[in-house]
């Protein structure tokens, strides 16, 4: 109650053990009165932290401990019998995923696995039905199973992981590219992809996946990646991609600026910062337009400085300093020494009251 839970971690905590209480009740042998008496104080739990919003954090607990491992649903798909209900007599509740995870833990740690593999089936966890087949040498069952029930490229480069490590390399770039066409990200499973490919001598297969993670999260050392693997390719590729990177609107805006300097391409640089950048990103392309574009290089100097030192923020002045010093490098490269001698003067008459920036102004008359 003394917490502020603005960022959310205090509830994830709870998230993180009702989890470790789940498991707990499982492993623990209990007797049903034990398991009813743990059944009670979970739900006084629960009821607690309901009142500051922290919802269902113990629910999964509280059906390990009403159900046990004698659940009659339960006790049937442990024992082969899986219907479309899976562990259940009903329609399954929120929590069952984190249940059945729970569970699951429990019997790999206990090593049953022929029940594990019922009960992944069961309750669709494909991802640990498919690794646990591999764990267990059936590593084609897992390959045949996951190609046809696979929903995601999340699972897919898992079960691709875990062929990898049994040395089932072919087996393992077969369900990634597989995934490729699954839903979710696709560019750590393409990145992926082009490493396995590319340990079997495959470039063809590594470079098409290259170009899948490079477009779908530009970054200078994906762009050379793919460099590297287009060999005569490269200058119809390098086209190709630089084309989609001016025309796409990018989460990867650091990426793409570092592409285009790294091309030399720094009007294209100048663009891809103009309708909004971090000031870190805007300093690099000031940085490197000042040779060529001078006059560019001081509008967005100017744009950086003033509002900081118009509106009187002083924790933020040698952030101010530093855009005129950049501005200052840019009027000397344009030649227009006078015009930015007048231009600090008139700051400095405008900012005169306002002592801790004056000290800083001073300094650019060097």
């Amino acid at each position: 109650m003394h917490l502020d839970d603005s960022d959310g971690e205090a509830s994830a905590f709870f998230a993180d053990l009702g989890a470790v209480w789940t498991e707990a009740i499982l492993t623990a042998d209990l007797t049903i009165a034990e398991r009813q008496t743990w059944a009670k104080k979970l739900a006084q739990w629960q009821h607690e932290v309901d009142d500051y919003g922290v919802d269902e954090a113990f629910e999964a607990a509280m059906a390990a401990a009403e159900q046990g491992w004698d659940y009659p649903p339960l006790v049937r798909v442990l024992q082969g019998e899986i219907t479309e209900k899976g562990a259940w007599e009903d329609e399954a509740p929120v929590y069952a995923d984190a249940l059945a995870i729970a569970r699951l833990n429990v019997l790999e740690r206990q090593g049953r696995s022929q029940e594990y593999l019922y009960l992944a089936e069961a309750e669709a966890q494909t991802e640990r039905y498919v690794t646990m087949l591999v764990r267990l040498g059936r590593a084609q069952e897992a390959v045949d199973y996951g190609l046809q029930y696979l929903g995601s490229t999340e699972e897919a480069l898992a079960l691709s992981k875990t062929l990898r490590e049994r040395e089932e390399l072919q087996a393992a770039l077969r369900v990634a590219e597989h995934g490729l066409a699954l839903e979710g990200t696709k560019v750590p499973l393409a990145t992926w992809i082009a490493d396995l490919a590319l340990g079997l001598g495959d470039t063809g297969r590594a470079l098409d996946a290259a170009l899948i993670a490079c477009r779908g999260a530009p970054e200078l050392a994906a762009y050379q990646r793919v460099q590297d693997l287009a060999g005569e390719r490269w200058p119809e590729l390098r086209t190709e991609l630089l084309v989609h990177l001016r025309q796409g609107r990018s989460y990867y805006p650091a990426g793409i600026v570092e592409i285009f300097l790294h091309e030399g391409l720094v009007e294209d640089a100048m663009r891809a910062v103009e309708s909004g950048a971090s000031y870190t990103l805007i300093g690099q392309v000031v940085e490197a337009a000042i040779p060529s574009h001078a006059d560019w290089a001081i509008r967005m100097c100017r744009q950086q400085a003033e509002p900081i030192m118009n509106q009187g923020k002083s924790q933020h002045y040698h952030h101010a300093a530093q855009w005129l010093e950049k501005a200052r490098a840019a009027y000397r490269a344009a030649g227009r020494e006078a015009e930015w001698k007048t231009y600090l003067g008139e700051l400095i008459a405008s900012h005169r009251r306002k002592y801790s920036l004056m000290s800083r102004l001073e300094a650019l008359k060097r």
